[in-house]
């Protein structure tokens, strides 16, 4: 008698706060209360000249910013992957939401890491700085 009471009382305050959320329209989506004065056809005819234009995004980037995306690199295959590893090695990878920021030095280690990939793993010495008197 106690379990079953016990087991219902959980599904009674389910049920209740499912019927407390159903009460109204929810705040600020007045999207539900839209009343189109176009026609399906007028929409799709209007639509159609931005979609042959590309001007209308296709899932989450617009046009623009695919094109903007386009980079062209002048570094080797070699370079990118010890570069890669060099940033994995320091702990410099995302990783779901965290986006850790290369320090100067680290950012040059990566560098060298690419420069010793390309000459074929000789030691690369970092610019010295020259100062003119």
């Amino acid at each position: 008698m106690k379990a079953s009471k016990s087991l219902l009382l959980p599904i009674a305050f389910a049920l209740t706060a499912g019927a407390a959320f159903a009460e109204g329209p929810l705040e600020g989506n007045e999207v539900f209360n839209f009343q189109s004065t176009l026609s399906r056809a007028d929409v799709q005819a209007q639509v159609a000249p931005a979609y042959k234009a590309d001007q209308i995004a296709r899932g989450e980037a617009n046009p623009a910013q695919a094109q903007a995306t386009v980079v062209a690199s002048q570094l080797t295959r070699a370079q990118v992957l010890a570069e890669a590893a060099e940033a994995r090695r320091l702990g410099l990878i995302a990783s779901g939401e965290i986006l850790p920021v290369a320090t100067p030095q680290q950012a040059e280690q990566i560098r060298l890491a690419g420069l010793r990939a390309v000459q074929g793993h000789a030691v690369v010495q970092a610019p010295s700085a020259v100062q003119a008197h």
